[in-house]
């Protein structure tokens, strides 16, 4: 008598639509915690001698004024430098340098960005 007994492994389940944006989001900033990403961001904000100010805080200005010209404009200005370092995060090369221009990037676009601007969205109404 010969019995043989076949076994299957278990499939493996599919991730739920959390589980992937979760591991997608640590996959993107799995950069910020090296050494190099914590020195780009502590550089970004760090005041630039004889300036007084942060190269961040520079861009802020500067992307705020834009907005003082148009909404469009400062948008267009504030969020322009940030999807050019996210494009240049996913290029081959060193990662510090990008990463402070997307710090820098990021934080000069909270310069264009209002939070009336919803309300003007949804509503129409200016101030």
């Amino acid at each position: 008598m010969h019995v043989q007994i076949t076994l299957t492994p278990d499939p493996v389940p599919e991730l739920t639509w959390r589980e992937r944006l979760t591991a997608l989001t640590l996959h993107w900033l799995r950069p910020l915690g090296t050494w190099r990403g914590i020195t780009a961001l502590v550089l970004a904000v760090a005041p630039i001698p004889g300036v007084g100010e942060s190269a961040a805080t520079v861009w802020h200005y500067v992307v705020s004024e834009a907005r003082g010209m148009s909404i469009g404009a400062g948008y267009a200005v504030g969020l322009t430098p940030v999807a050019f370092a996210g494009w240049a995060l996913t290029r081959v090369g060193p990662t510090g340098p990008r990463l402070w221009l997307l710090a820098v990037a990021s934080i000069g676009a909270l310069g264009a960005v209002s939070a009336y601007d919803v309300v003007q969205l949804l509503t129409g109404v200016t101030r």
